[in-house]
């Protein structure tokens, strides 16, 4: 799975990966199915909270994010030292109406460092019809540019956030993803996606790399994981792996993690609570 000189200099060049095969369909459905196990317990979609530093809480997805197919994938473009600062859960039910404005990942993140990619796992195929990203490749050279926050009910987007200038969208591709494969794109890459359109549904996540030299420049304390290499810094604290779905030490930690989480992506609003990020009508980036 290790990537090619080629595969590595189009990262650099275009900001983006795809597709790239991680695992069969049958290891995909398996992860759905924990996923839908939790779901049908807990009587509907997943929602709100737990969609994002999701690690936290599902043994399963901590277990995603430290796969060797997946590190071997990360580790030729951010280095042996690779971190995970954050995941996220990112379901599009059937006929589903919401859609993704076009922003970039590192706007409400705030990291110090452009070292930082997202691989998008997908658990279900993503296609155009059931609303799979839109990358605008090569966009990721204009470093960060400026959003406007927006009040659009159907937009996924904690804030709205949505950038102003420089959409031409005739030069976007669509990210589609057949089950077990992964897109991997930069965090100053421009994106976006469309409503589920479809009778089936969209299943999807994100796990967010990083390389231990990041600081966060929000707040003082931040954690992280770290899933390959050395943590020679210290700028981020350890997170803890849950031992079982849902346990009530993982629920705790969580809502301590996702705190500071939820001030970090409403850092420069008027809202001081992760209200937003609970509601389940409200996401935060790459649907």
């Amino acid at each position: 799975m290790i990537l090619s000189a080629d595969e590595i200099k189009r990262y650099k060049d275009t900001g983006l990966i795809f597709p790239q095969r991680v695992m069969t369909t049958d290891d995909a459905a398996n992860y759905l199915a924990e996923l839908e196990a939790y779901e049908k317990n807990s009587g509907g979609p997943i929602n709100g909270k737990w969609r994002y530093k999701s690690h936290l809480v599902f043994p399963w997805f901590d277990q995603l994010m430290r796969h060797p197919a997946i590190l071997e994938l990360v580790r030729p473009i951010l280095g042996d030292d690779l971190m995970v600062w954050t995941t996220h859960i990112y379901p599009k039910e059937p006929g589903d109406g919401r859609f993704i404005s076009w922003h970039q990942d590192s706007a409400h993140w705030g990291l110090d460092s452009n070292q930082v990619l997202t691989v998008w796992v997908a658990l279900t195929n993503a296609t155009r019809e059931n609303g799979c990203m839109r990358m605008l490749p090569g966009s990721h050279h204009n470093g960060q540019v400026e959003h406007q926050d927006t009040e659009d009910p159907n937009n996924f987007l904690t804030r709205g956030q949505t950038i102003l200038n420089g959409i031409d969208e005739d030069q976007s591709v669509w990210v589609e993803l057949k089950a077990g494969e992964v897109s991997i794109h930069h965090v100053d890459l421009f994106h976006a996606s469309t409503p589920n359109r479809s009778g089936q549904r969209r299943v999807g996540v994100a796990i967010r790399y990083i390389t231990p030299a990041a600081r966060q420049t929000r707040i003082d304390v931040d954690y992280a994981t770290l899933v390959s290499g050395e943590d020679r810094f210290g700028h981020f604290k350890e997170e803890i792996a849950p031992v079982s779905t849902m346990s009530s030490d993982a629920i705790a930690f969580h809502e301590h993690v996702a705190d500071l989480q939820g001030q970090i992506y409403l850092t420069n609003t008027d809202r001081n609570s992760i209200a937003g990020l609970q509601d389940p009508q409200r996401s935060d980036t790459n649907s």
